[in-house]
């Protein structure tokens, strides 16, 4: 019974460490959120009064909360399901004469000020 005791004791507090090292990970981010809304709460509590504030909190988060959703799913703000858009890129393969890069640009422009720098 005393092996079952330790061992209990064992994972109880290899699970309080877990948690300990998981939310000081994380309690700088809670405190700034908590932070931020309070801070938003104030502003729309001046701004429209207690009775109102609410009610424009609510509405105006709810299309950051779609945008994040939508961000967090990886899919477009207004993207349908089954719709397939597609995106046509012309590819140009012939360079002509004046066609540079922007690595040979960058390139000739050192040249150019290493020679002035030498020259002076």
């Amino acid at each position: 019974m005393d092996i079952l005791a330790w061992l209990f004791s064992f994972i109880l507090s290899a699970v309080g460490f877990a948690w300990s090292l998981i939310w000081f990970l994380i309690s700088g981010w809670v405190s700034t959120l908590l932070q931020i809304a309070v801070l938003i709460v104030a502003i729309y509590g001046v701004k429209y009064g207690w009775k109102r504030a609410p009610f424009e909190i609510w509405r105006r988060s709810q299309t950051f909360f779609k945008f994040f959703w939508n961000w967090i799913r990886a899919r477009e703000p207004e993207a349908r399901a089954g719709v397939e858009t597609r995106e046509v890129i012309r590819e140009i393969k012939v360079r002509e004469f004046g066609d540079i890069n922007l690595s040979t640009a960058m390139s000739i422009a050192a040249l150019v000020g290493l020679a002035l720098i030498s020259a002076t």
